[in-house]
């Protein structure tokens, strides 16, 4: 090799080392400062200000005395200020709570059935064989009166004979001077009217056999009620005994729909609501029935109740075994409501955020009621025309979660009594010198105000810094606290360390007597 080729060898090998070291130093920065390049998007979206030369961004300002303390094992949350322009990035938009009527429709899928009260199963009280069969198939439509069947029976046939030899006896005895006998005589025949009756003979049967005195070998049975035959085992010849069941005859004049109801929605059904009726076979059509009875239990694996709705039928369009479509519009009294998406649920407790003006929204548990459609009842927490949050709700409570997470604390007891009517404001300035601040020592100074904008000269203020853990850099969590002295005016002062550069969360606090008066969360990216 040349010397020439020798030097371009070497040449080479010395850009490309600088090369390496160079891309090594780059890399480490790049890691230091992955924090801010992590949350610049969280930034934008909360209150990263691109144009300002300090490289401060003002957060959210947090009172931790509007805590949400809901039960225990819930998140801790804090009061959130976002100012207009911010809010209408993220979507924010508010909606009063009002007071309207809680009316709300109950849809269900039901089945139309047999009026229960309204069966009636024919039966004869004696052994026999059935000779003549005349509602002779399922489905036929009988009237009261009409006959069945004849029936021949030995112990029907032996009683007409009795009632007939009672008569002649009665008869005979009439002339007799004996009072007793004669009498015995009634008693006897008025016996066999009765036993005759009771086997379900009609008055006009008996009085034919009184008339004619010819007893009948087969007697005819006729149907005790209208309606159509859904069951059906008598047939010519057949050998029945006492009680057995021949036939089943239901009257569709009214019908009942049996509909699943949740049971979430069962507190506002009641007996006696009116309900629409839509049937698929009936495109158009709409029914009116009632609520006459809801079942005493609840279906296990479907989590529902069954509703009974009753329904007029006189021209026997509803046919049992459809399926019906059931809309039952019921009213509940009136109360506040407010959007559903303005609640958060998270199991153990729901959550709204009540904007308190000047871009404070506060989180606040509530206890819901009845879910009506688009809307929600509120039981308790909120007041009628408070203004909540009802969109971006998750960015407010994602944001709220992290204020109360960063402020390192847990606030005073007689703090979080505090109400959010009765609590002292305060506004909070923070700079640092110089701006943004630097790795090492830094100056901060913080100006206090309260509503009015005078200055609040007797506090004790702190300034606190904290980073996150970095596992993956072998970094553990960093936390400094600057105690600030009065200096005038309400102006604080005082000198601290920055550990590090990269992204911090800088939470200034601002106490007076142990109580605390509130804090201001910043995020600086320091260099």
């Amino acid at each position: 090799m040349t010397s020439s080729a020798r030097r371009r060898a070497t040449g080479i090998g010395a850009v490309a080392l600088l090369i390496v070291l160079v891309s090594t130093r780059y890399a480490l920065r790049s890691r230091l400062e992955i924090a801010p390049v992590f949350g610049e998007w969280w930034q934008t979206a909360f209150g990263r200000d691109t144009g300002m030369p300090t490289g401060q961004d003002m957060v959210a300002t947090v009172t931790p005395a509007t805590q949400s303390r809901g039960v225990p094992g819930t998140a801790a949350r804090a009061e959130v200020r976002l100012d207009p322009r911010r809010q209408q990035l993220v979507g924010v938009r508010t909606v009063a709570v009002s007071r309207q009527s809680l009316n709300k429709t109950i849809r269900s899928v039901g089945v139309v059935t047999y009026d229960e009260t309204k069966l009636v199963d024919v039966n004869v009280k004696l052994d026999g064989w059935i000779e003549d069969l005349y509602v002779d198939y399922t489905g036929r439509l009988v009237e009261k009166g009409e006959p069945l069947f004849t029936l021949y029976s030995p112990a029907l046939l032996t009683t007409q004979h009795e009632h007939v030899l009672a008569l002649e006896t009665r008869d005979e005895l009439r002339a007799s001077e004996d009072a007793d006998a004669r009498s015995y005589a009634e008693r006897m025949v008025a016996s066999g009217r009765d036993r005759l009756a009771l086997w379900d003979l009609s008055p006009d049967q008996i009085a034919a056999l009184e008339t004619t005195r010819t007893p009948q070998r087969a007697m005819v049975f006729y149907s005790p009620a209208n309606g159509h035959v859904i069951s059906k085992r008598a047939m010519e010849g057949l050998h029945i005994t006492a009680g057995e069941s021949l036939y089943q005859v239901a009257d569709l004049s009214t019908v009942w729909i049996e509909a699943d109801v949740y049971e979430r929605e069962l507190p506002v059904v009641r007996v006696g609501a009116t309900a629409g009726v839509t049937l698929d076979a009936y495109p158009g059509d709409r029914f009116s029935g009632q609520v006459v009875y809801i079942y005493p239990y609840v279906e296990e694996r479907t989590r529902t109740v069954k509703v009974r709705f009753e329904l007029p039928n006189a021209d026997g369009l509803l046919k049992p075994g459809m399926y019906a479509n059931v809309e039952l519009a019921v009213s509940a009294g009136a109360g506040l409501t407010v959007p559903v998406d303005a609640v958060l649920d998270s199991g153990a407790e729901q959550v709204v955020f009540v904007s308190l003006g000047d871009g404070y929204f506060e989180p606040r548990a509530v206890r819901v009621g009845q879910h009506l459609g688009d809307v929600v009842e509120i039981l308790d927490g909120l007041d009628e025309a408070e203004q909540v949050a009802t969109a971006a709700t998750f960015f407010l409570d994602s944001e709220s979660q992290l204020r109360a997470a960063l402020q390192g604390f847990e606030t005073a007891p007689d703090v979080v009594g505090t109400t959010s009517g009765s609590r002292e404001r305060v506004d909070v300035q923070f700079q640092s010198r110089p701006d943004p601040p630097a790795s090492g020592s830094n100056e901060f100074e913080v100006t206090v105000r309260d509503p009015a904008g005078r200055p609040i000269g007797d506090a004790e203020v702190a300034v606190v810094f904290f980073m996150a853990a970095m596992p993956t850099m072998n970094m553990p969590a960093m936390r400094t606290e600057t105690p600030l002295r009065h200096v005038a005016d309400g102006v604080y002062r005082g000198t601290g360390d920055v550990m590090t550069p990269g992204r911090w969360d800088v939470s200034v606090q601002v106490t007076r007597a142990g109580a605390l008066l509130g804090t201001t969360q910043l995020t600086v990216v320091a260099r």
